[in-house]
């Protein structure tokens, strides 16, 4: 009888909470909550973080001593970009959940469509700038004589034009297909913001934009990086193993540059596992998002927002600490860096150890 009674309790208690949780909407759960907690916390600490050494780092990298390469402009477009990144995409987020403001959909039309625009321009643009280093690094590496015909300054600034401007060709759509729309709902309208102007853009968008944005902002950056930076660590074991057992008492031009060159590989090495991790669950979520939410349930829904959260936040990180990678990999980069803000902190010029002008330098 006892255990009759705590059954039939257990499966009253069951039935209730079914009929409450069917009542609920996404907000209501606390996996969309702890999603908004997330983004009232985490964006301020990237913001300032990613915004200062990203500044610091176009300032460091603009300075005459690391001006005679490539490699520096690129660095700094892409610092550039991160910075852009974060206070147009993660900004406008940090608003909407702490202060219930969306300056993309809550403003003007041409500013929602420009906002839309420009957030995608400027992440793909961070990941092409990793393919022009790549490229430069790749080429410099194995064709080290013909790197003053290949690499020069002009070709660098028409690589970063050429790349500005097939990103911007490529998102604007979003310039056109995107406004205010009035659908019918039941007896009367509703009017939406900021969304698809007609079914066939907004299929576009969900079934078809997804693999685009998969394949530039992602898939060939990463092969381009994987391929590159594989071709330069085995250019330079292969030159580490034809040098080994030569011992000098002092350090020759060729050891120098070997080092150098082993320095930068460490810096696109990292950069490339933190764009693998950062940037992965962010390009994979749209591609399944659409086939997720067919007939789910609130609480599925509000599971599915906090793995979009997680994926956005992931990739505005990317954004935040690529010049972190920088610092930490780079001799050359940090000796510019110490040498800055000991110039702005006494008042007079700091002795750096290293020759700052030697074009055969490449360790940043």
């Amino acid at each position: 009888m006892y255990f009759y009674i705590v059954i039939h309790f257990i499966f009253e208690d069951l039935k209730l909470n079914i009929m409450n949780t069917s009542t609920m909407s996404k907000e209501d759960f606390a996996e969309y909550e702890a999603a908004v907690m997330l983004w009232k916390i985490i964006p301020p600490f990237l913001i300032v973080f990613g915004t200062t050494g990203n500044a610091i780092t176009i300032y460091a990298l603009l300075q005459k001593r690391l001006r005679n390469s490539p490699t520096p402009l690129f660095l700094a477009t892409l610092a550039l970009s991160d910075i852009l990144a974060l206070t147009t995409g993660l900004l406008r987020q940090w608003i909407k959940y702490t202060f219930d403001v969306d300056i993309r959909e809550d403003f003007t039309v041409s500013g929602c469509k420009f906002h839309w625009f420009i957030v995608y321009v400027v992440t793909q643009f961070s990941s092409w700038m990793l393919i022009c280093v790549t490229v430069e690094r790749v080429i410099s590496t194995f064709l080290p004589h013909k790197r003053h015909v290949f690499c020069q300054m002009k070709f660098a600034y028409i690589s970063v034009c050429a790349v500005l401007c097939f990103l911007m060709t490529l998102n604007a759509h979003y310039l056109f297909g995107y406004g205010d729309v009035s659908r019918h709902v039941g007896n009367g309208t509703k009017e939406q913001r900021c969304v698809p102007t007609t079914e066939q853009y907004d299929h576009f968008i969900i079934y078809s934009w997804t693999w685009i944005d998969w394949c530039v902002f992602y898939l060939i950056p990463l092969l381009v990086l994987l391929t590159g930076n594989s071709l330069i660590v085995y250019k330079v074991f292969k030159s580490h193993r034809r040098c080994h057992g030569t011992v000098t008492s002092n350090t020759n031009p060729s050891t120098a540059v070997q080092k150098s060159i082993s320095s930068l590989t460490l810096l696109l090495m990292l950069v490339s596992v933190l764009f693998i991790i950062c940037v992965t669950p962010i390009v994979v979520y749209p591609i399944g998002d659409p086939y997720w939410r067919e007939g789910t349930s609130e609480h599925k829904l509000a599971k599915l927002f906090l793995i979009e959260t997680i994926a956005n936040l992931l990739m505005y990180l990317n954004h935040s600490v690529n010049f972190l990678v920088y610092f930490l990999s780079g001799s050359k980069f940090r000796s510019e860096v110490n040498r800055i803000v000991c110039v702005h902190a006494t008042g007079h010029a700091s002795t750096v150890s290293g020759s700052f002008m030697s074009t055969k330098n490449y360790d940043l």
